[in-house]
């Protein structure tokens, strides 16, 4: 109705313009479509352009929030506060992100899972973590860092996408999936779900590489690991050999790839 609307617009000051004798305008309709970007067109490192949007600010529309972490692994406030977000209706690779530091309009918003916003931020692509921490050759931790962040409306939650586990080994193609929920199928646990001393636990979803290094910046592949960033993941007792028919969860990133569950319902035994 609105394109119609236009073009008929269009017709009438075309008419009146050649009636009078004035020039008229010959750019024709203007498009429909913004100019904001989607989280895909902004990640895929594959698209002409890509290595000049890092560390420069960009617009985003239609991006879906799939989980807000409020879960405090380590018991000292540092382990809450990130906002996961994927393009809204999109189950593309590079469609996901996690926003570092965001402000709201309206100011007093709270956001939730199924939320629709527009984002206006820096997107960097962090290869370091403070001084002391490298990540592997190759990869990167992909983020709108403080964006401002204006409410649209509100939806449903994505379908998670299936993926093979196997990916979060390899980081190029893993890393395709940061920021989005994803389901893998058929998966033998490495580990008992035991709480390290900071309170984060960190399960193996493939074995290891009796070879492998295990320092930060030794580079992929290296296993992806089910962790406990979303909820209580050692409240349901997994242990090592246990056989998980799916796991659904949102895909981090920090040193190596993790799969982090948001609740109990996204673990079928």
């Amino acid at each position: 109705m609105r394109f119609t609307s236009l073009l008929l617009v269009a017709g009438v000051l075309a008419a009146c313009g050649s009636e009078s004798g004035d020039p008229h305008s010959a750019g024709g309709v203007p498009p429909i479509g913004g100019k904001d970007k989607r989280i895909s067109q902004v990640r895929n490192p594959e698209l002409d352009g890509h290595a000049e949007l890092v560390a420069t600010t960009q617009a985003v529309s239609g991006a879906i929030v799939i989980a807000v972490d409020s879960f405090d692994e380590t018991q000292n406030g540092k382990g809450t506060g990130t906002i996961y977000v994927q393009d809204l209706g999109s189950t593309e690779p590079y469609s996901g992100i996690s926003l570092f530091a965001p402000s709201f309009n309206p100011g007093n918003l709270s956001v939730s899972p199924g939320d629709v916003l527009d984002l206006r931020g820096r997107y960097t692509e962090s290869t370091t973590i403070g001084p002391t921490v490298t990540f592997p050759p190759g990869s990167v931790l992909p983020q709108m860092s403080q964006p401002i962040a204006t409410f649209r409306y509100e939806t449903q939650v994505p379908q998670p996408v299936d993926i093979d586990v196997n990916d979060l080994s390899d980081f190029t193609k893993g890393g395709r999936w940061i920021g989005m929920l994803v389901r893998v199928k058929n998966i033998l646990l490495q580990e008992d779900a035991i709480n390290q001393d900071s309170g984060r636990i960190s399960i193996n979803l493939t074995p290891p590489d009796p070879d492998a290094q295990f320092a930060c910046v030794a580079p992929f592949p290296k296993p992806g690991s089910l962790v406990n960033d979303l909820f209580d993941l050692q409240a349901l007792g997994l242990k090592q050999g246990a056989v998980i028919k799916e796991i659904v969860g949102v895909v981090g990133f920090f040193c190596n790839l993790k799969l982090a569950p948001r609740s109990p319902a996204d673990i079928t035994r």
